[in-house]
């Protein structure tokens, strides 16, 4: 029997670490791929993000070269816009769980 969930948490838990939230709905698949993808992206950018903050020390970005900005940048919004979508997907799947038991129990 599949058990009624909470949205907050699931969002909670997606933004506490994108994927969480596909763990608690029960959707390993989707929560192992997002966790791998979270991963893959932040060992990408590990090396531009030494080389940004290497430069960013003297309180101007001025000296940052302009590939690894853009990069630390990308990077940043490549994961931003993940655990959006983690987000939105945990609490409307959350929401989907729970109309499915209701409609179920009619």
């Amino acid at each position: 029997m599949v058990k009624k969930k909470k949205p907050w948490l699931a969002v909670l838990l997606s933004l506490f670490f994108p994927g969480l939230g596909q763990l608690y709905n029960g959707q390993f698949v989707k929560a192992i791929s997002i966790f791998v993808l979270v991963i893959v992206v932040n060992m990408l950018s590990r090396e531009p993000l030494e080389v940004f903050l290497k430069f960013a020390d003297a309180k101007t970005l001025d000296n940052v070269p302009r590939a690894t900005f853009i990069l630390v940048v990308g990077y940043s919004l490549v994961t931003l816009f993940i655990t959006g979508i983690s987000i939105y997907d945990a609490n409307v799947t959350a929401r989907k769980i729970n109309l499915d038991i209701e409609e179920k129990q009619l």
